[in-house]
């Protein structure tokens, strides 16, 4: 895919990935994936539902999502749609490595465990949006 080829929910999926907002990376690339609905995307997704759970305490859920999201991405490597997913690999199994399997931990022990958050790009160049365009903020955002 070449910069222009891009879906603009994909680039602001890492946007939001690399702005530790876990929830809206998650909204906004699940709301696409019900158009394109391939393992990549749903690998990403739970990827995003996983930190977001890890950033609550609940272990549990993360190691689950981190767990299926590799399964999910593992056909994709070593790179796909311009996103070097062997180095998102690494960096799954480097949290799964880092994180006790417990059923939940307070936010504080889960900093302790020196998890640091990804950040994504594309090999290819392809800018990350600095903004949200119009068309994809909801309610209030849209009237600022």
């Amino acid at each position: 895919m070449t910069a222009h080829e891009h879906p603009m929910e994909y680039l602001l999926f890492l946007k939001y990935v690399n702005e530790v907002d876990y929830f809206e990376a998650h909204e906004v690339l699940e709301g696409y994936w019900h158009s394109d609905r391939i393992d990549f995307y749903k690998g990403l997704i739970q990827l995003a539902v996983g930190l977001y759970h890890l950033n609550s305490g609940n272990t549990a859920g993360f190691r689950q999502l981190l767990t299926r999201a590799r399964q999910l991405l593992t056909p994709y490597a070593p790179e796909f749609r311009a996103m070097n997913v062997s180095r998102v690999l690494a960096y799954v199994d480097d949290c799964l490595h880092k994180v006790p399997n417990v059923v939940e931990m307070e936010r504080d022990e889960v900093q302790k465990l020196g998890v640091e958050p990804i950040q994504l790009w594309l090999e290819d160049g392809t800018p990350i949006p600095d903004e949200v365009p119009p068309e994809f903020l909801e309610g209030e955002e849209a009237d600022e």
